[in-house]
């Protein structure tokens, strides 16, 4: 499907299904404003988050904005993710204990964090 805007609308058109030659769908129009609120408060709509995909969110909100951190590890942000089992490590206890490092020095990793919480990412 294409969505695009149409003066003061929305327009989701030119449906498309790669299991079917033909798909026979009219074309759907929004209000542009009341189309972007919902979209906004789609966006902003975090009740269906599961905690560790809330943990993953957060922390790599965290490193995105401290550049420093991630440079200070001699490596690249790629994505970040956690299991459900990190999540309740986070909660029982300091997460430094069992986690795993992945790329950069572990001795580095040992060292004592300048900075309150460090993470290493499973």
């Amino acid at each position: 499907m294409t969505i695009q805007r149409d003066g003061d609308y929305v327009l989701w058109d030119e449906w498309r299904n790669p299991d079917e030659d033909e798909v026979d769908l009219t074309a759907l129009r929004f209000e542009a404003q009341e189309y972007q609120r919902e979209v906004e408060q789609a966006t902003a709509d975090r009740s269906w988050e599961r905690p560790a995909r809330t943990v993953a969110r957060l922390l790599e909100q965290d490193l995105r904005e401290r550049t420093d951190r991630v440079a200070r590890w001699e490596c690249e942000l790629g994505a970040v993710s956690a299991s459900e089992r990190l999540a309740e490590q986070l909660v029982a206890a300091d997460p430094r204990q069992a986690a795993e490092v992945r790329g950069g020095s572990t001795d580095f990793a040992r060292q004592p964090a300048p900075y309150q919480t460090t993470f290493a990412l499973l």
